[in-house]
């Protein structure tokens, strides 16, 4: 019976799975399987439901992740259409919903309510139900209707008094005394003291009103401050630091060359109080060199880091720094926060219907042996914290990082202009461009390295990254960086021929080559770039262009053009002066090509010369090629590495 169970296995097929087996059949299966096989098997078992469900893992990753705006939506319209399973059909619809919640607008506010009632339906898990509530009472009042969004929260609180309800509740009051009744009660929830703000009722009159007494006697705690052009909100970050009640601290602040008066705002407050020390960058490098100068100096038993415009309840250094006493095992803690702007209102930053989420930035952590085994943070210009808590775990263990359900210790400042949309090198919930591609860049390192420490100066990278996180950036012409050959393609998966045409421009000698990363709208690709070539990368001759950067190229060579199936967002700026595109597999279709060229047109601007990259596929093509919108940039000869001399424009 197992011998023919585990052929079974080795090829999987639903209607084995539903029709012949019964429960205690499926069951057995895991109790003669090796582990490796029930993990195999534990796919199989959920059969549809699961490749379903996977299914709409990719529709999200292909629209999130790698910007496939127009056709991502689509698929996920048509998968809520389809879906029989009232889970998944559940789970699709809240995805539509959240799209359209997070552009923050009436219209999509509107098309987002049209599909809650798919979310809601059978919706059993209050966790869940909450989410719901919070984003519906959102589009409503975003609709103008917000007394029906009151009723909603207030419905809500009867399955139990919740933070994020309350701060829900105070973004529907107009008035800031009304709205601070909200925020306390939210405060309250995790013993905190109430907080306010001064008569102006905007960000930089929040205070605690504080009614724990201060601590005096504890360890020196390291507060690290970074700032750039923080002349208009410095003080609001430097007072909430010096009301802690843990007063045995350092605050040291460095100005990175800011062009503003920052420098004269920290040097006011250091005449002031002893317990800050001002520093200031070589040159504008980024918070991270800043934070390194920082503990470079530090001489606190813990360091911590406060953003320079960002206020921090008058417990936060307490809370943390009691936990890390209380536990010695614990190497480092995060406490939370919630998102604010200006006129005070919460913002939720693309989490789906809740304010209050780990700060990432507020770690605390213990000074030696984080410096010994770990190091500093990592030199480059943002988006360091995720890759210093990997060396943190890495080096320490899972169980010595703790995010402490604190509440909102923190309230950063969210500016009212990028409520809409987040810079290309910004974070809004999930990794797209730049840094998508540093996570999966300094992933390959920590797999690979065994001594993950970090020095300061970082006189040489451990692995590359774009452009764009570099301390010292590179001189452009109009915003643009040059390059002599550009290579655009999905780097996923290349087959031979592929391989082939990257090798031949590699070869060219003497040239400084930029790599532009392609996705095929195809859910059997996996998501990161091929080995092969992450180990060819070196930052400096052979680079990865990501989204945001404006890149000037002599050459550009596109391989496998029906990678260009569909519109994609997350692209660099590209303008090139020849363009060669190398068919290395033969199109499905005419429509298949010809959609091809079209996006290839948009994007570069030409349409270039077309070259087959073997004979085969000349021939496999002949016959298309004449119907085809690219019939005039068709060269008619096979690709070879003569073609990056001779002149490759559109023909």
């Amino acid at each position: 019976m197992a011998g023919v169970i585990k052929k079974i296995v080795a090829e999987p097929v639903d209607w084995f799975i539903y029709s012949v087996l019964g429960e205690k059949q499926r069951k057995y299966l895991l109790n003669i399987l090796s582990n490796q096989q029930k993990d195999a098997i534990k796919r199989v078992l959920l059969g549809k439901k699961e490749a379903e469900r996977q299914r709409l893992k990719q529709i999200k990753f292909h629209l999130y992740n790698l910007g496939f705006i127009e056709k991502g939506l689509a698929d996920l319209e048509a998968y809520i259409q389809e879906a029989n399973d009232p889970s998944l059909k559940r789970t699709a619809a809240w995805e539509k919903v959240l799209w359209h919640a997070n552009q923050y607008n009436e219209k999509d506010a509107a098309i987002a309510l049209e599909y809650l009632p798919l979310a809601e339906e059978g919706e059993v898990q209050p966790d869940q139900q909450r989410r719901i509530a919070i984003i519906k009472a959102e589009l409503l009042d975003e609709t103008g209707e917000r007394e029906t969004a009151r009723n909603v929260l207030q419905d809500a609180l009867k399955a139990g008094e919740h933070a994020d309800i309350y701060l829900a509740l105070a973004n529907l009051e107009a008035d800031i005394k009304d709205r601070f009744v909200y925020i306390n009660k939210a405060f309250s929830l995790y013993d905190l003291d109430n907080i306010a703000t001064d008569e102006t009722g905007q960000y930089d009159g929040l205070h605690t009103i504080k009614t724990h007494e201060n601590i005096s006697d504890g360890p020196l705690i390291s507060v690290i401050i970074p700032a750039y052009n923080a002349g208009d909100g410095i003080r609001v970050a430097i007072e909430s630091i010096l009301e802690q009640t843990w007063q045995n601290i350092e605050l040291i602040i460095v100005d990175d060359h800011s062009p503003d008066n920052t420098l004269a705002i920290v040097q006011e407050y250091a005449a002031k109080d002893s317990r800050i020390k001002v520093m200031q960058t070589p040159q504008n490098s980024g918070p991270y060199i800043a934070r390194n100068i920082a503990l470079e100096a530090a001489a606190g038993e813990f360091v911590t880091v406060n953003d320079s415009d960002d206020w921090s309840h008058a417990s936060k250094l307490e809370i943390q720094a009691k936990h890390l006493l209380a536990n010695t095992e614990v190497v480092a803690n995060t406490s939370e926060h919630a998102r604010i702007t200006e006129e005070m209102t919460l913002y939720r930053r693309g989490t789906p219907g809740k304010y209050i989420f780990p700060n990432m930035s507020s770690i605390m952590f213990r000074r030696e042996p984080v410096l010994e085994k770990v190091g500093y943070w990592d030199s480059v210009r943002f988006a360091a914290d995720g890759e210093f808590k990997r060396r943190l775990l890495k080096s320490f263990g899972t169980r010595t990082y703790v995010d402490l359900a604190s509440g909102p210790l923190s309230l950063p400042r969210q500016a009212v202009t990028s409520l809409t949309g987040s810079s290309a090198f910004g974070y809004n919930g999930f990794f797209m461009g730049v840094r998508k591609e540093y996570v999966e860049s300094l992933e390959n390192h920590h797999q690979r390295a065994e001594d993950v420490r970090y020095t300061y100066p970082m006189t040489e990278r451990p692995y590359p990254v774009p452009e764009p996180m570099w301390p010292a950036k590179e001189e452009k012409t109009e915003g643009f960086r040059k390059f002599d050959v550009v290579i655009a393609t999905d780097f996923r998966a290349l087959n031979e021929a592929d391989w082939q045409v990257f090798n031949d421009c590699l070869q060219a000698t003497g040239t400084r080559i930029g790599l532009v990363q392609i996705n095929a709208y195809d859910f059997a690709l996996p998501k990161k770039i091929d080995e092969g070539i992450r180990q060819k990368l070196d930052g400096d001759r052979l680079q990865m262009l990501v989204y945001g950067e404006k890149i000037d190229a002599e050459k550009t060579v596109c391989i496998k053009p029906t990678v260009y199936q569909y519109q994609q967002k997350y692209l660099p700026t590209l303008t090139t002066k020849q363009l060669a595109v190398v068919l290395t597999e033969a199109p499905d279709n005419q429509a298949a090509l010809n959609n091809a060229a079209k996006h290839i047109e948009e994007y570069f601007g030409q349409l270039g010369a077309w070259f087959p990259a073997d004979e085969q596929i000349q021939q496999e093509i002949k016959n298309t090629i004449p119907a085809t919108e690219i019939k005039q940039a068709y060269a008619d000869r096979v690709w070879e590495k003569s073609c990056l001399e001779n002149e490759t424009t559109n023909r």
